[in-house]
């Protein structure tokens, strides 16, 4: 069988490709020692199907006769290589003696190198169209690795633009003054600019990536021991680190600055290094109020020290009940813990009330109330500072009690006398008895993220005014009330709308009846939603309705349900957070018959 094969060759330039006729066992292709020998054409003029071929005249023999011998050479040519006598060598295109190794061509023994090219062994080069990138271009990174060095420094490029260059730690690598250790008085590590080449690293560098040193005169070597000023704002005497320049010996540094560089907060007066000596001397903190103590939640860069209160200069020892709600049942006892900070450290607790407590005068007794009790600690340092916090314990399978001997629940007017009570099912139910001013009903827990549950309606036909109750009371004077009024009516200069709105309450002056009458605001009142906000629906006589309050520190939401159907009539969130803790209390304004509880309590 006969066989066509088809090779390429390159002669001074020439690209010639040659067919070659090979037979099995043909001497003119195997020499018999495993290696090609000479290539031989067919002499009979036979196509590769053995048919004659057509004649040609004596030129085109002439030309074929010349190619044919070309072909015949370079295929020698190719076999003396592939047999061990040629060299091989590598495109060097951009000059810096290191060749692209995907680029490489064979030349036969004897042959002189072909210009533009290196041997192969040096056909290392991660970019050959850069001469400044090759193995060993930065021998103060790497005198192996293959960078980029543009400026002659011998340190490679942060960020090579040549993609198979190795990253390496110049920081200006177009600019030689400046590379890793060119300022070895400021830092002999640092990457910095040293213009002028007195070992200080330039003030201002050109670079934006290279590390300012302290020479302020890096266009003159004798010039380098310079003072540094930084902007001192509020002018507390502190600068700001990063507002500085350098200046000259003998020369007048810019208004307002000053030769320091600590301050943490230039923009306030009470910041700086030292500011909280009773904290810590040396620490940058903000102290507001002059005390001594840190500002326990600062601005950002500010050091957190133990005031818990900088802007009241008494508050200097800080308790914090942990957690301020806790959850029991009747007979389980309840954990109490706080913790104090600030003053001296040398804390002595009181707890109140003392009754229900394993020792009144430890910072963690053990609580075992009947009901639902909130424990005021305080403690005292050594050079009679205090501080307080409080801590409520739900009992949560109890109703509270809200009359009789032991309840301490008490009932006040607004615009006069209040509202009489009388009380049931053990103190847990009261009523009012009288049609009077506004009244609340208030019990003396102090409530903070908590869960309020409870009952209330009007057991009479004789009236259709205001049921309701309040909730974060602070005092008489500030506090939250849901107003919940039965039917419209004409009173106190406005129109009183038939169902419920909130209100925020803020006294400023003496209250009047629009504060508690009307849906607008007043110099006391803020109304928080309206009617056409919640629902415009009256309570209906000798209904019953439930109230879940769930009293968060930034908002509360309130559903109040028609227990005869189990129907919602209200369902909505008040998003005020005004008054995050407080008491709660039941409310109602020239309503008799207007009865709740029991009212029951837990932890959020």
């Amino acid at each position: 069988m006969q066989h066509l094969t088809t090779r390429s060759f390159q002669i001074h330039g020439l690209a010639l490709t040659a067919t070659l006729l090979s037979a099995c066992g043909d001497p003119c292709l195997d020499d018999g020692r495993g290696k090609p020998g000479a290539v031989c054409l067919a002499d009979d003029g036979a196509n590769e199907s053995g048919s004659e071929g057509p004649e040609t005249g004596e030129a085109e023999a002439e030309v074929g006769g010349e190619a044919e011998a070309e072909a015949e050479a370079e295929a020698e040519a190719e076999a003396e290589a592939e047999a061990g006598g040629g060299q091989t060598f590598c495109t060097d295109a951009d000059g810096d003696g290191f060749g692209d190794p995907d680029d490489c061509q064979t030349i036969p023994e004897g042959e002189p190198q072909p210009p533009g090219t290196v041997p192969e062994d040096q056909a290392t080069d991660c970019d050959d169209n850069d001469p400044n990138t090759y193995p060993g271009a930065a021998p103060n990174d790497d005198p192996e690795a293959c960078m980029t060095d543009a400026d002659g420094d011998g340190w490679g490029d942060d960020n090579p633009s040549s993609p198979g260059a190795v990253p390496g730690t110049d920081c200006d690598d177009n600019n030689s003054a400046a590379f890793p250790g060119a300022a070895p008085n400021d830092d002999p590590d640092a990457c910095m600019e040293d213009k002028d080449g007195d070992g200080y690293g330039d003030s201002t560098p050109s670079g934006p990536n290279t590390t300012p040193g302290t020479d302020c005169d890096d266009n003159d070597i004798t010039i380098f021991a310079c003072e540094v000023w930084c902007l001192d704002a509020d002018g507390d005497g502190f600068g700001d680190p990063l507002m500085c320049t350098s200046v000259p010996p003998g020369q007048e540094p810019p208004d307002g600055y000053v030769q320091d560089d600590t301050d943490c907060l230039d923009s306030d007066a009470n910041a700086y290094p030292g500011a909280a000596e009773l904290d810590d001397p040396e620490a940058c903190m903000l102290d507001a109020d002059n005390d001594g103590w840190g500002d326990s939640d600062p601005p950002a860069g500010v050091v957190a020290g133990r005031d818990c209160n900088d802007s009241d200069a008494s508050a200097v020892v800080c308790v914090d009940a942990i957690p301020a709600c806790v959850d029991t049942t009747f007979g389980v006892d309840a954990q109490l813990m706080t913790f104090a900070t600030g003053g001296d450290g040398n804390y002595t607790y009181a707890w109140t009330p003392v009754e229900s407590l394993s020792d009144p005068l430890i910072a963690d007794p053990i609580a075992s109330p009947e009901n639902v009790t909130t424990y005021t600690v305080t403690a005292t340092d050594g050079l009679g500072n205090s501080g307080s916090d409080d801590v409520t314990v739900h009992v949560t399978d109890r109703s509270w009690v809200l009359g009789g001997p032991d309840a301490e629940c008490e009932a006040v007017g607004f615009l006069g006398a209040p509202a009489d009570h009388s009380f049931s099912q053990n103190g847990t139910v009261t009523c009012t008895t009288t049609n009077s001013n506004p009244t609340a009903f208030i019990c003396p827990i102090v409530h903070e993220q908590v869960k309020i549950t409870g009952t209330m309606g009007v057991q009479t036909n004789s009236d259709d005014d205001i049921i309701g109750f309040v909730w974060g009371w602070q005092s008489s004077d500030q506090f939250y009330m849901l107003s919940w009024k039965q039917a419209p009516q004409n009173w106190f200069g406005c129109l009183g709308e038939a169902g419920i709105m909130v209100k925020r309450v803020d006294r400023q002056q003496a209250f009047v009846g629009a504060d508690f009458a009307c849906g607008t605001d007043t110099p006391n009142v803020t109304v928080l939603l309206s009617p056409s906000d919640i629902t415009t629906q009256g309570w209906i006589n000798f209904r019953e309705y439930g109230v879940v309050v769930l009293y968060d520190q930034t908002q509360t939401a309130i559903t109040i349900t028609d227990l005869s159907d189990d129907s919602i009539v209200a369902d909505f969130v008040v998003e005020d957070g005004t008054y995050p803790s407080g008491k709660f209390g039941t409310y109602d304004f020239s309503q008799i018959n207007a009865c709740n509880g029991p009212w029951q309590s837990s932890c959020l």
